[in-house]
C-alpha cells in the first residue's frame, strides 16, 4: 500500500482492504456485556474514527505490519468502550438482561469449530458436552497457548503479524504456535473426547 496519498485517502484504502479481518476480531473479542450495549459494526466505526486520529502511528515503523497497527487501535478503542460503558453513571450494563450464553460465545464457538477441525469425535456428542470439555481445557491452558492459536485461527494472522503483535522475532512465533497446536491437540486426545 503505498502511502504517498493524502492521509485521509492512505487510510480509506487501509480499511477497505482490512476491515473485514477488524469486524472479525471485534466480534470475537467484544465481551458479553459489551454486546449489550453496541455491536461489532458501531465499534468498528469508532475504530476507523480512532485510526483517523493516529495516522501517524499507523504510518511509522513500516517494518511493522500495518494489520497489526490497525488490531492494536482496536484493541484500545474496545477497552475504552468496555471502560466507558462499565464505568458509566447511566444503568448499571452487569444488571441488564443477558442473552443466552449460546448467542453470544462467538469466541467458544470459534474454539469448538477449531477443536472439531483438527480432530474427529468417536461419537456422536451433544455440542454442549463437547463446548463444557474445551472451555475446561482452555482454562487450563497456559494464555499465550491460547493467544497464538486465537491470532492465527481465528483472527487469521500471518506468523509475521503475530510475531509483531507479541513482540517477538518470527522464529520464536513459529515455534510457540506450534508447540501450543500440540499442546492443544495432546489435551483434547488425553480428554478421551476427541482422537
Amino acid at each position: 500500500m503505498a502511502t504517498d496519498l493524502p492521509g485521509n485517502l492512505w487510510l480509506a484504502e487501509l480499511w477497505q482492504e482490512h476491515k473485514e479481518r477488524l469486524l472479525k476480531l471485534l466480534t470475537l473479542r467484544m465481551p458479553p456485556v459489551l454486546l449489550r450495549r453496541m455491536s461489532p459494526e458501531d465499534l468498528l466505526q469508532e475504530t476507523y474514527l480512532a485510526c483517523g486520529a493516529r495516522l501517524g502511528f499507523l504510518m511509522a515503523e513500516p517494518e511493522v505490519p500495518v494489520y497489526v497497527k490497525l488490531r492494536r487501535i482496536a484493541l484500545q478503542t474496545l477497552t475504552d468502550r468496555e471502560r466507558y460503558h462499565l464505568g458509566a453513571g447511566k444503568r448499571d450494563a452487569m444488571k441488564e438482561n443477558t442473552p443466552d450464553a449460546d448467542e453470544t460465545d462467538g469466541a467458544m464457538d470459534a474454539w469448538a469449530g477449531f477443536a472439531d477441525s483438527i480432530s474427529s469425535p468417536r461419537s456422536h456428542i451433544e455440542k454442549l458436552e463437547r463446548r463444557a470439555l474445551i472451555r475446561r481445557l482452555l482454562q487450563e491452558m497456559p494464555e499465550m497457548d491460547r493467544e497464538i492459536l486465537q491470532l492465527r485461527h481465528f483472527e487469521e494472522m500471518s506468523n509475521r503479524e503475530c510475531a509483531a503483535a507479541l513482540g517477538i522475532a518470527d522464529k520464536a512465533a513459529s515455534i510457540r504456535y506450534v508447540r501450543a497446536l500440540k499442546r492443544f491437540r495432546d489435551a483434547l486426545v488425553g480428554s478421551g473426547l476427541f482422537c
